[in-house]
């Protein structure tokens, strides 16, 4: 599949044929468009092992079985960069439940999440502070982030990111055929991880659209430091292909059934 200057491609043969983990790894499209990888394999058909597991080692501090394993669950779970984000997200979230056409404000988001801390915590609680400091600190980006989003045509005008947990998801695709390509998983295993994450994407996301945009404002929480920069740029770029494209993987395998 050459596309973009061949940067997201698909294995002709010996691909996975599997719907249930076709749309596991379609979960890390964006990343496979990053890295110019084969979206549609689980295993390398040219492995290196040395190689991955010196990445892994790097970049995710994976360098045993049980390391890998680990990482993929606390991905799954949104364990690893999102729970504080998807806290935020999930105060405003409540905020729109119960008034769906009234645009939330940032000082609106930032009383409901101080009262879903206190609901949680307690109000005497020793880190009620600094966590709601660090929620506010969190929808205020949210907000820019959001805000850019539509400009650049990313995000309709009324609609707002459901939440990040798709930046893990994302990663745990990739993690699932980093780990086999390391002799760290079999192929079994990791074919069973990305049945439950792309379970878990067609749970908390109506569309690929919505699941790309919680991809794409996780990575720019995480890296972009509200620069609209390099790691902004390029992820905006794979989300206009990956939603637009018939040749993209989300045009090959639905988000559900």
């Amino acid at each position: 599949m050459p596309w973009v200057g061949n940067k997201l491609r698909a294995t002709r043969s010996g691909g996975e044929t599997d719907p249930a983990v076709l749309r596991g790894l379609a979960c890390g499209a964006h990343l496979s468009y990053s890295n110019g990888a084969r979206w549609n394999s689980v295993a390398d058909p040219r492995p290196a092992p040395a190689w991955e597991r010196t990445r892994l080692k790097v970049s995710w501090d994976v360098t045993s079985p049980h390391a890998w394993h680990q990482t993929v669950q606390e991905l799954l779970d949104g364990q690893l960069s999102t729970p504080m984000w998807d806290a935020a997200m999930g105060a405003r979230a409540a905020l729109l439940t119960r008034s769906p056409h009234v645009p939330v404000t940032e000082q609106a988001w930032s009383e409901a999440t101080g009262r879903w801390l206190v609901d949680r915590l307690g109000p005497h609680h020793p880190e009620l502070s600094g966590r709601s400091q660090v929620l506010r600190v969190v929808g205020a980006r949210v907000l820019r982030y959001e805000a850019r989003f539509r400009e650049d045509g990313l995000l309709a005008q009324d609609a707002s990111v459901r939440r990040t947990l798709a930046w893990d998801l994302g990663r745990a695709a990739n993690m699932c055929c980093w780990g086999v390509n390391a002799g760290f998983a079999g192929l079994d295993e990791a074919r069973q991880a990305l049945h439950v994450i792309g379970e878990t994407a067609a749970e908390e996301y109506p569309s690929w659209s919505d699941f790309s945009l919680g991809y794409v404002l996780g990575r720019c929480l995480h890296f972009d430091e509200d620069s609209f920069g390099p790691w902004y740029r390029e992820v905006r770029t794979s989300h206009r292909l990956l939603t637009s494209r018939p040749e993209s993987p989300w045009a090959v395998v639905g988000l559900r059934g």
